[in-house]
């Protein structure tokens, strides 16, 4: 699991990039992607992250999933409907991040 938290609206992106050099070196991992703060304001359909985001992870074999903390989409005025499709919502970024540690998931920061 993979944490981008914070202002850079390329965190997203740089954790996709860490999630192929994580996928090359241990295939078959499940990744999660988890964007809280601001950076969640690129995970919107027509911002040039999302967009590259998106159809990277389309024609990628990578399974991996983005994650959108709701708290951070309600703090930066981001309505949901408008992510990127295939970006999903979690309610809490910081919940999610405790429950799958405690599932045994390790966690990276990204940053």
């Amino acid at each position: 699991m993979l944490q981008a938290s914070g202002a850079d609206a390329d965190l997203p992106w740089k954790a996709w990039q860490s999630s192929l050099n994580l996928e090359a070196e241990l295939p078959g991992t499940r990744i999660e992607i988890v964007v809280q703060g601001a950076a969640v304001a690129s995970l919107i359909a027509a911002h040039p992250t999302a967009k590259r985001l998106v159809e990277s992870i389309r024609s990628s074999t990578v399974d991996v999933a983005v994650l959108a903390c709701a708290n951070a989409l309600r703090a930066h005025h981001v309505d949901p409907s408008d992510l990127a499709e295939g970006i999903d919502v979690v309610p809490a970024g910081i919940a999610h991040l405790v429950i799958r540690q405690r599932d045994g998931w390790s966690y990276v920061r990204v940053g």
